[in-house]
């Protein structure tokens, strides 16, 4: 049964062993279809829901999701799920879904729902920072899973919305929340925490960093900058590393990137807990942005994640510093 494991792919082989003994054990009339936290165990997504589902023992890992279209949400496929051989394997949670399910075979036998569509049933129950997140786990440089975009992201939701349209309902659950977090994620970032980094930078007002920018420097090496603002030239990396032997090669790097003529910001896993820590980087990024391109951009109060991609994003860039925006 799936458990706490250090890595994707231990999660991985583990999920996929569990998959396979409840399809041996089940005798539903077609393949399971397995969704959301089940999912991403399968695909190797490097992101645990464990913490944001706390609340919701039908999202747990311990249990095995899946999903049946709502035109074949057949009683004696719930009844089969239900069966005392697969109760031994795992407890089941059987979610229905009202749009056609796109899915993925990932091993002989044992199917779910792809990337995309999982973070799509995600949005259900995910708030927009934890959906946020999870889109970016899904686009990370080095994946188990095929490489995604945001296009592929966007193309489901136009799928989804055009659907609706055709047959003239309303969208389903969650397709506003999609789209929200749809504006905010960002392709080849490296950690979760990078990404709640760079949501509490444009949270305070910043302009919205590049990730991952690429720069040579004075000795030709080209380095990948996790957050850049490169009209100030400044550059913010998160280090959650704590092992004094890595020290030597970061101050390397550090100085290296300070003789290309950038301002450099590390911020490190223990002074980036508390709220007034994240505001102390955040004013620390604003001050050297302000100090290097003449223009200031931090807020006093930092507005809900939810007003970040709003239209008027612009507007707020170029209110004074001090002035709380209302959503």
């Amino acid at each position: 049964m799936p458990g706490h494991f250090e890595t994707p792919e231990q999660r991985q082989e583990c999920q996929l062993e569990t998959c396979l003994q409840f399809e041996r054990y089940c005798r539903r009339a077609t393949a399971c279809i397995f969704t959301l936290t089940t999912a991403l165990r399968l695909l190797g997504v490097d992101w645990d829901p464990e913490a944001s589902v706390t609340s919701m023992p039908r999202l747990h890992a311990d249990v095995l999701q899946t999903v049946v279209d709502h035109r074949n949400n057949k009683g004696r496929d719930r009844h089969a799920l239900a069966r005392p051989g697969t109760k031994r394997i795992a407890p089941t949670a059987v979610f229905v879904s009202s749009i056609p399910i796109e899915t993925i075979e990932i091993a002989e036998g044992i199917t779910c729902t792809t990337p995309e569509f999982t973070w799509f049933m995600f949005s259900r129950f995910l708030g927009l920072k934890d959906l946020v997140i999870l889109g970016d786990a899904m686009m990370r440089r080095n994946t188990l899973h095929e490489p995604l975009t945001l296009d592929g992201f966007a193309d489901l939701i136009a799928r989804v919305e055009c659907r609706a349209h055709r047959n003239g309902i309303r969208p389903p659950k969650g397709i506003t929340q999609c789209r929200k977090a749809l504006e905010l994620m960002e392709e080849h970032t490296d950690s979760v925490m990078e990404t709640i980094l760079r949501l509490t930078l444009e949270c305070y007002g910043l302009p919205r960093p590049v990730v991952n920018l690429p720069v040579r420097l004075p000795d030709g090496r080209l380095i990948f900058l996790d957050l850049a603002f490169p009209e100030a030239m400044v550059a913010v990396e998160y280090d959650g590393r704590h092992h004094s032997e890595q020290w030597a090669q970061d101050s390397l790097r550090h100085f290296a990137i300070e003789a290309s003529g950038w301002a450099y910001v590390q911020v490190i896993g223990l002074g980036f807990i508390t709220d007034a820590d994240k505001r102390h980087v955040a004013e620390l990024v604003g001050r050297l942005i302000r100090e290097r391109t003449g223009k200031n951009y931090l807020l006093s109060t930092p507005l809900p994640l939810e007003c970040v991609p709003d239209r008027r994003r612009e507007a707020w860039k170029e209110r004074p510093s001090g002035l709380t925006v209302a959503c």
